[in-house]
């Protein structure tokens, strides 16, 4: 599993173009990005929002042996597939224990995905899933019964599901196609099937 080494600010196919002295257009004419020999992104996992380390582009260019990548740190970053591998639960699962337990996500200047630091996680589900009881050494982080008020993640999860419901209702005002639910996840940062239970509740 790649991620984004600590220290690192990753660059996109733009960046890469700029690394390379080209203008994007010319970087995906040549089709250099799927050349066998190219440096492989550190997110290889996606569809599309691929990242490179700059130090492997620049490298590649000069026809040097890409560094030797570093040992994990508490200071890597994950997306969310990759933190969820790390925790050992579903992608699905991950997110919805990020909002509920409010973690703190990380942004990287080359795009808007959400990263998760790896020091922040940790390993909840120590029994194998279907066992009764909560994971041990789990704990709530709110007294049940001063729970009602959503939590500040929660709140703003709330309405990153409004907004997409104004956002396709715009579309659908101007006739215009609505994007696939991927899209949809990747513009408001979460998983596909949080975007679709949002759809679901909204009945959108």
């Amino acid at each position: 599993m790649r991620v984004i080494p600590a220290g690192v600010e990753p660059v996109d196919a733009a960046g890469v173009a700029r690394v390379r002295g080209v203008t994007l257009g010319t970087l995906r004419n040549t089709q250099v990005l799927k050349d066998p020999d190219f440096p492989k992104p550190l997110n290889p996992h996606r569809r599309r929002d691929h990242v490179w380390d700059p130090a492997d582009v620049e490298a590649h260019k000069a026809g040097q042996i890409p560094p030797a990548k570093p040992q994990p740190s508490p200071d890597d970053l994950l997306d969310d597939f990759e933190a969820a591998a790390a925790v050992g639960v579903s992608v699905d699962v991950f997110t919805d224990q990020a909002i509920r337990l409010g973690l703190t996500a990380h942004s990287i200047e080359a795009h808007s995905l959400r990263y998760w630091r790896r020091g922040d996680l940790v390993r909840r589900h120590k029994e194998a899933p279907g066992k009764r009881g909560k994971p041990t050494g789990a704990k709530d982080l709110t007294p049940r019964r001063k729970r009602g008020k959503p939590a500040p993640v929660a709140d703003r999860a709330n309405q990153k599901a409004a907004s997409l419901v104004a956002y396709l209702a715009e579309l659908d005002d101007a006739g215009s196609a609505r994007p696939d639910t991927a899209e949809l996840a990747s513009r408001y940062g979460v998983s596909a099937r949080t975007i679709q239970r949002w759809l679901a509740r909204e009945g959108s």
